[in-house]
């Protein structure tokens, strides 16, 4: 009886009891913050029976609406020329075909953009999509929100974050997007990069579809801002100024944009991330795949008419959005895909 009350006593001892707590929580690892050298000690080391959790604090609902810019209405009136329309879904294994041939800008001008950039393994990829309409968001389970156990083991020169920092997080079209013929989207460099057997950007995590499940997400763990980039070839399926911007893709990312703003976040944009428009390769398709002499693939910022396009372009985002995006970025890393 004895023998079993002692093995009853170390279990007890040796169970770790977790506890609820709010706030901030010491780092075990900041001794202090003045270290300037290092200072190297050994001693034996055991994790503490008790400890911690925490929960994320989700974003509060905004109680104001700021703007930064006068109302879209009157912005887009500056752009002379604008039309809008839209152009539906190409689908390789479809028997129906457009008709509209003399249209320079028609269904069938934009299904021949797929036709002429062939992506590869296209149809088998895409059986994979589950989704073809926007869902609707689920509520975020409160085992998905505790937050990481402090680190015993980082370094401990620690510093404090200013409580004005920006913490987010960043996506790119192309590479959580999906549905990269829906909606009248029209091909990109990303589109055809990949030739091999490596994973395509048909489908990815199908956020274009899922942006609300994973902005509430997001959310929900008590990010600042939330970051995007939003697809040329989706807003101008044919690129350059004076073609029609796609009505499917306006409304999409005004729907984008003030659901970040209901769930608390700041939206800040992207306007260029990689998925250059393959008009700037001409006729000659497989000019994207060549190497480029600088960065790792040729984005096509050399072609004479890429800088009044993107100009063109950004004009016609912003006049739509910047009321309510504080914050802009050109291009992601424009090295890498530059040829020369």
């Amino acid at each position: 009886m004895l023998g079993q009350l002692v093995f009853m006593a170390s279990l007890a001892a040796a169970q770790q009891v977790y506890i609820e707590t709010n706030g901030s929580t010491p780092r075990p690892n900041c001794p202090s913050c003045t270290g300037g050298h290092p200072q190297y000690t050994f001693h034996p080391f055991e994790y503490s029976l008790t400890s911690t959790y925490r929960y994320a604090t989700p974003r509060p609902s905004p109680t104001t609406t700021t703007t930064f810019a006068a109302p879209s209405e009157q912005l887009t009136s500056k752009i002379s020329s604008l039309s809008y329309t839209t152009w539906g879904k190409w689908d390789p294994g479809s028997n129906s075909t457009a008709t509209d041939t003399a249209d320079p800008y028609g269904r069938a001008a934009w299904t021949s953009l797929w036709e002429m950039a062939n992506p590869p393994n296209f149809t088998e990829v895409t059986k994979s999509a589950v989704f073809s309409t926007t869902v609707e968001p689920t509520p975020v389970p409160s085992e998905s929100l505790v937050l990481p156990p402090r680190d015993y083991f980082g370094p401990d020169d620690c510093y404090d974050w200013p409580e004005d920092f920006d913490w987010g997080v960043a996506s790119s079209a192309s590479q959580i997007e999906g549905a990269v013929a829906e909606e009248g989207k029209s091909p990109s460099l990303m589109d055809i990069l990949i030739q091999d057997d490596r994973p395509k950007d048909y489908v990815t995590n199908e956020h274009y579809y899922n942006y609300k499940q994973d902005i509430n997400r997001v959310a929900a763990m008590g990010t600042k801002s939330f970051s995007f980039s939003i697809a040329w070839t989706r807003i101008l399926p044919f690129a350059l100024p004076g073609t029609p911007v796609n009505q499917e893709a306006i409304d999409h990312y005004n729907d984008v944009i003030n659901y970040i703003i209901e769930k608390g976040m700041r939206p800040e944009v992207t306007l260029l991330h990689f998925d250059t428009p393959l008009q700037f390769y001409g006729f000659n398709v497989t000019a994207a795949l060549s190497g480029a002499e600088i960065g790792y693939n040729n984005g096509g910022y050399q072609n004479e008419s890429f800088p009044g396009a993107f100009v063109n372009y950004a004009k016609i985002v912003m006049t739509h959005y910047a009321d309510r995006v504080p914050v802009w970025y050109t291009y992601n890393e424009p090295l890498l895909y530059s040829d020369n």
